[in-house]
């Protein structure tokens, strides 16, 4: 995609600009997959910003916050790992996924961020695997250098120190 701002999301195509999707067809060819990607980025190639990521009512419940994230919050296996220890009781066997890079990083800090209430519980993420053990030991570092990133855009060491981590 040639627009900075058209991206895939949640298995769908997603404009940042505007919030508008496209659901793909699946199964879908190499080909087919290009071709409807550029069309969705030609089709926003002007767009405003206009959207901003939706956030739960101030008084929404921890299970509602969770239940707004699962519907409307940017997923990844990682973030989704989080939701599962934290929301369901039973882990499945070897089922787990830690963030390898900042933007996976991204998707979790977007679901505390969303669920803040989980931050106190991200060290029983300690359990799900070594990996997890690490990263939850330097939350707040990676939080430090996420937002950072996210200000600046432009890289700080961030994938390395997770490299460092072991993810």
């Amino acid at each position: 995609m040639k627009n900075n701002h058209t991206t895939f999301r949640n298995g769908d195509l997603f404009c940042t600009h505007c919030g508008r999707t496209k659901s793909l067809p699946l199964p879908i060819s190499t080909r087919v997959f290009t071709a409807y990607c550029e069309d969705f980025d030609e089709q926003h190639r002007f767009c405003k910003k206009t959207w901003t990521q939706p956030m739960p009512d101030g008084g929404a419940s921890e299970y509602e916050k969770a239940q707004f994230w699962l519907r409307n919050g940017d997923r990844g296996i990682s973030s989704e790992t989080i939701f599962s220890e934290l929301y369901l009781p039973v882990r499945a066997k070897n089922n787990y996924c830690h963030p390898l890079d900042p933007d996976d990083f991204r998707r979790c800090y977007l679901l505390i961020q969303m669920v803040p209430e989980w931050r106190a519980k991200l060290s029983k993420m300690k359990e799900v695997s070594e990996a997890w053990s690490r990263l939850v030991d330097n939350w707040d570092k990676l939080t430090e250098m996420l937002e950072e990133q996210l200000e600046t855009k432009k890289p700080n060491g961030m994938y390395e120190f997770m490299k460092e981590l072991g993810c």
